[in-house]
């Protein structure tokens, strides 16, 4: 695990509420949601804390893929799959009202983030669960299919755990 992090939150926030996730088919959100984003500018996205934030999440992030031309399944797999874990352990794992979702592309990756409002004592740490278990997974499929991970705690609580995920598939961690 290294401790480079990706620059903090920046960009212009799409902000969903639990209403309007709840009213809305995911896709026809996410599509209407990025209809207007410009193609070469990061995403960020804040989702109330529900089990349907997962879905809209990697939607959002699949078409923000289709907006940055990022064709080569392994990158666009390994992106989804990683926005997916790291959602759903926010999720999890904190008491938050929401989380915080960050993607950004540079010339050789894709740097995700998601960070939640802290709220719990446990801290994200890398586990390998047994067969029989029926969780414990997500940060070693992180890990897996990222060139590296990381996280940062702050000072309010809030925890964020973050990837670099390659576009090309020379540079895919052994898994």
């Amino acid at each position: 695990m290294s401790r480079e992090a990706t620059p903090p939150f920046t960009e212009e926030e799409i902000s969903l509420t639990t209403a309007e996730i709840n009213e809305r088919p995911t896709g026809a959100l996410a599509e209407d949601v990025l209809s207007h984003w410009v193609s070469g500018r990061p995403l960020s996205f804040r989702l109330p804390s529900l089990g349907r934030a997962v879905p809209i999440a990697r939607q959002l992030a699949g078409l923000w893929l289709d907006a940055e031309d990022v064709r080569a399944n392994h990158a666009r797999d390994a992106a989804l799959l990683v926005i997916s874990e790291l959602v759903t352990n926010a999720l999890e794992h904190s008491d938050s009202a929401h989380i915080t979702g960050w993607l950004r592309r540079t010339a050789d990756r894709l740097l995700l983030e998601v960070r939640d409002q802290g709220k719990t004592s446990s801290v994200p740490r890398l586990h390998r669960a047994t067969p029989d278990e029926d969780h414990g997974r997500g940060l070693a499929l992180v890990a897996g299919y990222s060139q590296e991970w990381g996280m940062r705690l702050s000072m309010d609580g809030s925890c964020s755990v973050w990837a670099a995920v390659p576009l090309s598939s020379r540079s895919t961690a052994a898994w």
